[in-house]
């Protein structure tokens, strides 16, 4: 990182975020070019969830190599006056796995829901879990950065 005095590497920041943020932006590995969606998401300890369609894009790419990047934002204000963006992010890498087990399935999308404070039901039903793929990423680095107003 460029700039060592927006560096955040504590696990508090790197929670809070987590916490915080409403979208994560996940880039899976397609060929020459990286396939960058945003997602509505869940955190349980070193695991990422997102669900998504039973096929697509995203889907293909995990099954041809899992390796993903990561990133998400909170508390972002733009203030025009001073030409100034200020922040709280985090960037990441990881692998993801598409989730086959049922009972983790389910656990994914309560944590997904609970992220939300979604008014769906909890635990989620088996049957509303077939409906959608669960992906799971595992957590193999992360970094924050921060950027305050003075």
């Amino acid at each position: 990182m460029r700039r060592k005095d927006r560096e955040r590497t504590d696990s508090a920041f790197l929670d809070a975020v987590f916490t915080d943020a409403e979208v994560i932006y996940v880039a899976f590995k397609n060929g020459e070019f990286p396939y960058c969606l945003p997602f509505n998401f869940g955190r349980e300890g070193e695991h990422i969830y997102i669900h998504c369609a039973h096929e697509g894009q995203k889907l293909d790419c995990v099954r041809q190599d899992n390796h993903v990047s990561f990133s998400c934002a909170a508390h972002v204000f733009i203030d025009r006056a001073r030409f100034a963006t200020y922040f709280k992010s985090l960037c990441g890498t990881g692998l993801a796995y598409i989730v086959e087990d049922m009972a983790e399935k389910q656990r994914a999308l309560d944590c997904i829901g609970e992220h939300y404070d979604a008014g769906c039901p909890r635990p989620t039903p088996e049957a509303n879990a077939r409906r959608v793929s669960v992906l799971r990423i595992d957590i193999l680095s992360l970094s924050g950065k921060e950027c305050i107003s003075k």
